[in-house]
């Protein structure tokens, strides 16, 4: 007779697995961050909740599409897995820093050193993990 396998209980997506309340906390963080840094010490107006809100968003959906994706190359294309993430890491700090009235250079160059030492750590994470090639 044919042995079947079990699925695996491991794999099932459900709403409190990490993949999903780490982009969650790390968009509403992310929103708040924002939003306080464009109040500039006044008080709240809807264009700082909007703001908050929509990069908020921005950011969890990114993080949670970059997450997926990564794991679907899981054991191929580092370098394209670690740009993805030097990238997005690169311009939501970028922008964060450009929203307390920074200069546009310094924000690019605090992006870009953001985005080289990302690149660097996720890089040697994807090459030197024990994932199936």
């Amino acid at each position: 007779m044919a042995q079947h396998a079990a699925p695996g209980t491991g794999t099932a997506f459900s709403p409190t697995s990490a993949a999903v309340w780490i982009p969650v906390w790390t968009g509403v963080l992310y929103g708040f961050w924002a939003a306080n840094i464009q109040r500039y010490g006044h008080g709240v107006t809807g264009g700082n909740i909007a703001l908050g809100l929509v990069t908020g968003i921005l950011v969890a959906a990114l993080c949670f599409g970059i997450h997926q994706w990564s794991k679907q190359q899981a054991g191929r294309h580092f370098g394209l897995r670690a740009a993805t993430w030097a990238v997005f890491a690169g311009i939501a700090v970028g922008f964060l820093n450009s929203l307390s009235n920074a200069s546009h250079v310094w924000s690019s160059l605090l992006g870009l050193g953001v985005a080289a030492g990302t690149f660097v750590a996720t890089y040697y994470r994807y090459y030197t993990a024990n994932e199936p090639v």
